[in-house]
């Protein structure tokens, strides 16, 4: 759904009447092909078929018309990130849980805080490494042009990025932004290569290292421990 509803959202719906959507709603279905799918798409067109659906940055309509009985709901809420919280609460609790237990068993507290520190560090960067929320590109399509490749992109992750064709142009992305590169023919590679990296304000730097740093501070507030707490397991 592009920047309306980024890769990651949380949408929350309410149940509807077919007869009381309209032209611009947006509302989260099952589509007639596949009963077990989920998809959250704006309303194009309504006609005596049916409603006719197409996310934000697809290029067409999609290839069915729905009734109500496929209607989940019109979208009331929608929260940018939160849905990647939400699909990381299990690793994250269950990972809580086994550092909260394992570590109970230390009988220094000093010491005891500080493995938790380790362990809850270990924990978020084993769940940002499986989700991968931060940063993320998806090629759409691509186009051939008298210069190589025209790449249409968009932006999966949390934050913003610079899209890089090798050797091409670039764009600059936000969460569900879709953008253009060129990637230039590269005789006896055979393939097209891009790439992604951060791009942040200083402000946004600044907030970002202070999150990372966050396990550190926690360091100094908790303190490691002492001579004191190695005598106490002696």
């Amino acid at each position: 759904m592009g920047t309306t509803a980024p890769v990651g959202t949380l949408v929350l719906t309410t149940p509807v009447k077919a007869q009381d959507l309209h032209v611009g709603d947006i509302i989260t279905f099952h589509p007639p092909t596949d009963a077990k799918e989920v998809y959250t798409h704006r309303i194009v067109g309504i006609t005596a078929q049916g409603i006719q659906t197409r996310g934000d940055i697809n290029g067409a309509s999609d290839g069915w018309f729905l009734h109500q009985q496929d209607i989940i709901g019109q979208t009331t809420t929608i929260l940018p990130a939160v849905g990647w919280l939400v699909k990381g609460l299990p690793i994250l609790i269950v990972g809580f849980a086994f550092i909260m237990f394992t570590t109970s068993l230390i009988r220094t507290p000093t010491r005891r805080q500080s493995f938790r520190i380790l362990g809850f560090s270990m924990l978020m960067s084993l769940t940002v490494y499986i989700l991968r929320p931060f940063v993320g590109l998806v090629v759409l399509t691509t186009t051939p042009v008298k210069a190589g490749v025209e790449a249409q992109v968009v932006s999966t992750g949390i934050l913003p990025i610079t899209a890089t064709a090798t050797h091409g142009t670039s764009v600059n992305l936000v969460a569900g932004q879709v953008g253009t590169v060129t990637v230039p023919a590269q005789a006896g590679i055979g393939h097209y290569s891009m790439s992604s990296a951060l791009h942040l304000s200083l402000p946004e730097w600044i907030a970002f290292f202070a999150i990372c740093a966050i396990p550190l501070l926690w360091t100094f507030v908790v303190g490691l421990p002492g001579a004191s707490d190695d005598g106490d397991d002696a």
